[in-house]
């Protein structure tokens, strides 16, 4: 219940918004269980890639939602760890189409808890 105070933040057309967690936990048991954007306000598309500990590749998209559901590109499951990931994030915009707005940066923790 708490509430911060208002932000002075302010859009003329939209106020694009993209956010990830750090942690998901596929282990099917329903909650959880696909890594997917804390928030996601016009966004068009993303070029995420993720990486393992040794810098392969093992999952990559463009789907502004992501769905990353712990398995590698082969559909096989991945172990539990620290994953890297590098996406480049593209806003909607009404009068010019879409343009790159940030490229984030981070860790994921996938916890499989079985």
């Amino acid at each position: 219940g708490n509430e911060s105070g208002f932000s002075n933040v302010i859009c003329i057309i939209n106020c694009p918004n993209y956010s990830l967690p750090n942690t998901f936990t596929p282990n099917s048991d329903g909650a959880n269980d696909l890594f997917r954007p804390i928030e996601s306000q016009f966004i068009a598309r993303v070029n995420m890639d993720i990486f393992n500990r040794w810098g392969q590749k093992v999952f990559s998209t463009e789907d502004p939602q992501l769905n990353w559901d712990g398995t590698n590109m082969s559909g096989k499951e991945l172990a539990e760890g620290v994953y890297y990931y590098k996406c480049r994030v593209f806003e909607e915009q009404v009068e010019t189409g879409e343009r790159e707005t940030d490229i984030l940066n981070g860790t994921i923790h996938l916890i499989k808890g079985q």
